[in-house]
């Protein structure tokens, strides 16, 4: 019996440690311009571009974006989603994002596996204002 009361305690510590691992995403905005204050937008308004090319209108450059997080508990998904609630926050309609990035390290991801914090995946994107896009983004906040 006191078997199984031990191993429930550790599904438990194993549980909270997974929960509280995918809360372990660090982001930072670097603002580029601060002559330009854009009110928030939402993120269901940014609109995510591949390169400098792909952007359909001229823009500003409002902010640069960082996301990181543990290779092991984080998405990629959850990644960009941090990026859009950044990008949203100061005011663009857009993102120009790179690649994520990941250490592939075996190593670290085991390390990272038993509390190491050695393994990490990293996004990063260009937030931006396009004026002429101005008419989609209060479609997509509802304001």
């Amino acid at each position: 019996m006191s078997g199984r009361i031990a191993f429930k305690g550790i599904a438990l510590a194993c549980a909270l440690a997974v929960g509280s691992a995918c809360a372990g995403i660090k982001k930072t905005t670097t603002d580029l311009n601060p002559s330009v204050s854009r009110p928030s937008t939402c993120a269901a308004a940014i609109a995510v571009y591949n390169s400098r090319a792909d952007v359909p209108y001229d823009y500003y450059e409002l902010a640069w974006i960082q996301a990181t997080g543990n290779s092991v508990w984080t998405t990629d998904n959850q990644l960009q989603t941090q990026i859009r609630n950044g990008a949203a926050k100061v005011g663009a309609n857009a993102v120009i994002v790179n690649p994520v990035t990941q250490s592939k390290s075996t190593v670290k991801i085991l390390g990272e596996a038993v509390g190491a914090n050695s393994a990490t995946q990293k996004a990063t994107a260009l937030a931006i204002y396009m004026p002429r896009d101005a008419a989609r983004v209060r479609q997509a906040c509802g304001t």
